[in-house]
């Protein structure tokens, strides 16, 4: 301990780092420690305390700043008066290293009980002492690494400056000036041009070989049923990895028999990949020759699954949806991009939106479209995550989902759902944003736990079908994130805590965006039923989707059960 110290003293005293900004750095740490909507792994919660000490060095300087060139020298003080002031900033110089050790250890403890009433409202595993005496050594070594590449941009600055004051014969003021503007510019471009052109071509690329590799324990499917399978107009190389994943998961009908006690049919799985085809309306033209060639109309239930990022479905949601149709169900999706979901939130949300909009207009044409002596199956949409905005870019709104298709459950929505926003904004007055009602529950639903719903719309429950269904937990980053958090407190933080939401989370501009940023990259850090992760209650979100008739406890529990069994031998992906 003493080595560290005395290196930290030494470097302190080399590099003459500011009071006023480790003062305000060591506030903002302790701002980062304070409760968000998840827990954080020790070393996620070290890089964000890391950043966030830089955030607040960099205010500090400028504070400093301000008050030494333009308020200080307005102020006169007696020459005994400035003469303590001088030893005590000595002092505090000499002291601040020390100061700033023991404090970050300090803050951190505080922190622990906070973390563990996080992790425990989520019910998530506390992480151990040794843990979190870890988070202070990752958030200096990330603090001091950011600083010396801001000191380094500053020096660079600098050399610009004194080289167009000699060059140029400019004054000194308007040479900093100019090495100022000059650096910013190659920063702005390089932010906002170059980085992310790399990194998108860069993740397209990665990604894009992802895409074509043989990914163990999947093969070509065996059944008619499956596209990529045999008479299939879609070959199975061309799924993409998330879309032969896809077509080869799941139960098979003697499976689902044998789990089930009752014969089941055999599911339908129908999907093309990026590769399939070269447009949106093309891949989507695919699967509904997919649909009439696997003779889907007699099947009870089509689902239509927007996909996200990969063209990944979650395997749960379909083997759910299996499930409690006995198999008398076709599932059809399409990839639209190479990229994750995160990284196409940030750059393809337009591309999931068109996609979206095409599958799901092409699929509802091909059910128009059946001659009247053929039986006509219930179409439903499914969603998650991104894919909810794409399934919603299908409809102008709640009267045209209601009168296209049979039902719909859409869980995590992003911010930025339009549909979903403006139902939001118009709850009825008392409901609140986590857990908003809109129209009595007439039309529309909402719910952090669905198992809530149960016995929804029977006898006496005013819930007119088609059943739309938003599920979305109060600790979920990707529902609540918004640019507005930056100035203006959400409307979710001036109301009580949702379910699992610590209750000292508070707004604080620009800290509270910068909070909520974090727990996007943490987003499935807590158990299931709680952030981005709704995996147990998609059964339930069906049940009430569907309007599902005799869906109580016990029946709940049942399928909770064969569920849990059917998905021990396949991988979430």
């Amino acid at each position: 301990m003493s080595t560290a110290l005395d290196t930290l003293k030494t470097w302190w005293e080399r590099w003459l780092l500011s009071v006023t900004g480790l003062v305000v750095a060591a506030l903002a740490a302790w701002v980062s420690l304070m409760p968000s909507l998840l827990p954080r792994a020790w070393y996620y919660q070290g890089l964000v305390t890391g950043v966030s000490m830089l955030l607040g060095y960099g205010i500090g300087v400028l504070l400093r700043t301000v008050w030494k060139r333009f308020i200080a020298p307005r102020i006169a003080l007696n020459s005994t008066v400035a003469s303590i002031g001088d030893g005590l900033l000595r002092v505090s110089r000499m002291a601040a290293p020390y100061i700033l050790v023991v404090y970050l250890i300090t803050a951190t403890a505080t922190a622990v009980r906070w973390q563990d009433q996080v992790s425990d409202l989520v019910h998530a595993p506390r992480p151990t002492w040794a843990d979190y005496m870890r988070i202070p050594w990752v958030a200096l070594a990330v603090f001091l690494g950011l600083l010396i590449v801001c000191r380094m941009i500053r020096r660079g600055t600098r050399l610009i400056a004194r080289a167009t004051r000699r060059r140029l014969g400019l004054g000194e003021y308007t040479s900093k000036i100019a090495g100022v503007v000059v650096v910013a510019a190659l920063l702005i471009g390089v932010a906002e041009g170059v980085v992310p052109r790399l990194f998108f071509e860069g993740a397209n690329l990665i990604f894009s070989v992802q895409n074509g590799e043989p990914v163990d324990g999947v093969a070509r499917p065996s059944h008619a049923e499956r596209s990529g399978g045999p008479g299939s107009l879609v070959d199975f190389d061309d799924l993409g990895m998330q879309g032969r994943r896809f077509v080869d998961g799941g139960l098979g009908g003697e499976e689902l028999s044998e789990l089930l006690g009752a014969r089941a049919k055999e599911p339908i799985r129908a999907y093309a990949g990026l590769e399939s085809a070269e447009t949106d309306e093309q891949r989507s033209q695919l699967v509904v020759d997919e649909l009439d060639r696997t003779r889907a109309w007699e099947r009870e239930q089509v689902v239509v699954a927007p996909t996200t990022g990969t063209g990944w479905i979650n395997p749960n949601a379909a083997q759910a949806i299996e499930l409690m149709g006995a198999g008398d169900t076709a599932i059809v999706g399409t990839q639209y991009s190479f990229l994750p979901s995160w990284i196409s939130f940030l750059a393809d949300r337009e591309k999931a939106e068109a996609a979206g909009k095409a599958l799901i207009d092409a699929v509802v044409a091909w059910r128009d479209s059946l001659p009247p002596e053929l039986p006509r199956p219930d179409l439903y949409v499914y969603g998650e995550s991104l894919s909810t905005q794409a399934g919603e870019a299908a409809f102008s709104g709640i009267r045209d989902i209601r009168q296209t298709v049979d039902g719909v459950l859409w869980v995590g929505p992003p911010n930025s759902n339009r549909i979903w926003r403006a139902l939001v904004e118009r709850r009825d007055p008392g409901s609140t944003v986590t857990d908003p009602v809109y129209a009595d529950g007439l039309l529309v639903r909402f719910a952090e736990d669905p198992a809530t719903l149960r016995g929804a719309g029977g006898p006496g429950d005013p819930w007119i079908p088609p059943h739309i269904l938003y599920v979305q937990h109060a600790t979920d980053p990707v529902v609540w994130w918004d640019s507005d958090l930056l100035f203006n407190r959400p409307a979710w933080l001036s109301e009580p805590p949702g379910k699992g939401r610590h209750p000292g989370m508070m707004y604080m501009p620009v800290l509270t965006f910068f909070q909520v940023t974090t727990d996007l990259g943490n987003a499935v850090g807590g158990s299931q039923g709680f952030g981005h992760l709704y995996d147990t209650q998609i059964l339930d979100g069906w049940a009430a989707a569907t309007g599902r008739e005799g869906w109580d406890d016990d029946e709940a529990e049942r399928f909770a059960d064969l569920h849990a069994t059917a998905m021990e031998q396949q991988d979430r992906g």
